[in-house]
């Protein structure tokens, strides 16, 4: 047998679930017979626990950081099931890879995995840049990645301890985003496979998915669009509500000759989603009587685009063919423009507004201020040097779009009040919403004779409210029937929300978009949270201050008692931070954005 030379690897760790000593026994030999030296290889034992995605997650975190602490130059972290290949080729195989890693600088060597997109190395046949890759089997992490990766882990585990899916955030699958990112470099053919599936996410044959011809595993090839001519510009519209964020642009592009730009409707594959075709796209699209394509006549190689706007950074509501990993591989060039006007602090919400695929993989993010383009910094693994602050196009004609509807308005004789309750997640999971918190004292209000209330409830209230507690259907169920009793109160279910901007003379919101979008309305806000939910981030903490903010019922009252009696103590400090914050001038955001991609691809 030919003998190999680890002198290039730190350490072996191996991973031996509930400290089975056969496993450690069989896999120790193993090494030993490849060449390894006992002082090379140590061991952590895990147990299995509640949750084997959980568990597997867990047992690598703890796998980097004993790696980290110990300050090895790189390590070898093994699972308990996994089989190197028996034969001659694959030792020789494996001596040219570590021969191939000695000279060049890589982020994470996998020795095996479920290899699903690669990029082969023209020079040689053994080394693949790993693209997309399942099965955290047997991987050599660098000493200069030990933090990016623990960080991707931690993420990772955090969402699946609240409850995320394991096809999303999975350990082998939350990892995709350092693959697109960092250099991940594979041995091809793999070196050994697991000999169960339980090193794997997916539920498959394993042995025959590290196998793999390369022709199947090969990387789609990018696009060719032109370097001269009009920018080819794809919008993928695919949420109604957040219409607002294309329109600027999409009319400064069209009034400029140096784009193509195309509408493409993408339906938005959410929990409970019911409109698979994105139909209310399409009628938003005809009232305005604006040209689109459908997803199903949609083809990225006949269009070729320069660019693609997405709408959020949700790639599994999306269609494959639609999602930000899929065209950061044909080489099209991601725009973003945050679908929410962020401004919550829970971790969770942190990875969803800075750092999914879509964030790390975008060529341009528009920022709507520079404490937000320093959020990126900190919070994106990407950083921040492709994020600009051009203001949100949202606040583009914010007075035609909002105006005073005074044909509908109750012209002063009662105040109106939006009140706009977060959506509730099911169990006792921490989070924004104060809808059961402050449930009574919103019945108080609609109770009034002085008042009228509009109800825009977070599109997700409704939408899982038969996953959410009893308690939260017992007091959503009260709300329907006082507004079948009452005449004051009124429920706003449509995609826009012109007319309750319209015909309100005060916001009462938990923490979201509408906090900063009512903003330049200039009328009364009154944020909603309590010690039980999470607070606000660094890119709004100014609300704190510069808003009426309700901690308790009587909070609730107070502003209420105000507004009913023409008081509005907080009006200059939001007049204050509305100037400060919100990046509101003569330009509109949309030709910011227009001139900054025109700039990076024909300036």
């Amino acid at each position: 047998m030919t003998m190999i030379n680890w002198q290039v690897i730190d350490k072996f760790i191996l991973i031996i679930l509930d400290g089975d000593q056969g496993r450690w026994a069989f896999l120790a030999e193993q090494l030993r017979s490849l060449g390894v030296p006992d002082d090379k290889i140590v061991r952590i034992e895990t147990s299995s626990g509640e949750s084997s995605a959980c568990h597997r997650t867990q047992s690598h975190i703890n796998a980097v950081e004993m790696a980290q602490t110990q300050g090895w130059h790189n390590a070898f972290i093994i699972e308990d099931d996994f089989c190197f290949n028996e034969c001659e080729s694959n030792y020789e195989n494996i001596k040219r890879f570590l021969n191939a890693l000695s000279k060049i600088k890589w982020s994470v060597a996998l020795f095996a995995a479920n290899y699903y997109k690669v990029t082969p190395v023209k020079t040689v046949d053994y080394l693949v840049r790993v693209n997309v890759a399942g099965s955290a089997c047997a991987y050599v992490v660098n000493k200069d990645y030990y933090t990016s990766l623990l960080t991707n882990y931690r993420c990772g585990l955090q969402a699946l301890l609240q409850g995320k899916s394991e096809q999303e955030y999975a350990l082998d699958v939350n990892w995709h985003t350092g693959m697109h990112r960092d250099l991940w470099l594979g041995i091809f053919p793999t070196s050994g496979s697991p000999f169960t599936d339980k090193s794997m996410s997916e539920k498959s044959d394993c042995r025959s998915q590290f196998n793999k011809p390369l022709h199947e595993i090969i990387s789609p090839a990018k696009l060719s669009p032109s370097p001269s001519g009009p920018i080819k510009v794809d919008f993928y519209f695919q949420w109604p509500p957040g219409w607002t964020n294309f329109e600027s642009v999409i009319d400064a592009m069209r009034s400029n000759p140096a784009f193509d730009c195309r509408i493409v409707v993408v339906p938005y594959l959410n929990f409970n989603a019911t409109d698979l075709r994105g139909d209310i796209q399409r009628g938003i699209l005809k009232e305005r009587s604006l040209d689109y394509i459908g997803f199903e006549d949609y083809s990225l190689d006949s269009r070729q685009p320069d660019v693609v706007f997405l709408q959020n950074p949700y790639d599994e509501a999306r269609p494959e063919a639609f999602r930000s990993e899929y065209l950061y591989q044909r080489g099209v060039k991601i725009a973003y423009i945050p679908y929410a006007l962020d401004t919550g602090i829970g971790e969770e919400t942190m990875v969803y507004q800075y750092n999914l695929l879509c964030q790390n993989l975008a060529t341009w993010i528009f920022s709507r201020s520079e404490r937000h383009r320093k959020e990126f910094a900190s919070q994106c693994h990407a950083g921040n040097k492709h994020v600009y602050v051009t203001g949100h196009p949202k606040f583009d004609y914010y007075d035609r779009r909002y105006g005073l509807d005074e044909e509908n308005k109750t012209k002063g004789k009662v105040k109106t009040f939006l009140w706009i309750p977060h959506f509730i997640l099911p169990g006792n999971r921490k989070m924004y919403s104060t809808f059961n918190i402050y449930h009574a004292a919103i019945i108080k209000l609609i109770e009034r004779d002085d008042v009228h209330v509009i109800i825009r409830p977070h599109p997700l209230l409704k939408q899982w409210l038969n996953v959410a507690s009893q308690k939260t259907q017992d007091n959503y169920q009260k709300l329907v029937d006082i507004s079948k009793a009452r005449s004051n109160v009124s429920w706003d279910f449509s995609h826009d929300y012109k007319s309750s901007f319209s015909q309100s003379d005060a916001l009462i919101a938990d923490m979201g978009s509408f906090l900063l979008e009512y903003l330049p309305s200039k009328k009364p806000i009154l944020y909603l949270t309590h010690k039980t939910c999470y607070g606000l981030n660094k890119t709004a903490d100014f609300i704190y201050d510069a808003y009426d903010v309700a901690r308790n019922e009587k909070d609730i009252a107070r502003f209420v008692g105000n507004i009913v009696n023409g008081r509005d103590p907080m009006r200059l400090k939001r007049e204050k931070v509305l100037q400060e914050e919100l990046q509101i001038d003569d330009v509109t955001v949309g030709e910011k954005i227009t001139n900054i991609i025109y700039q990076s691809l024909r300036g």
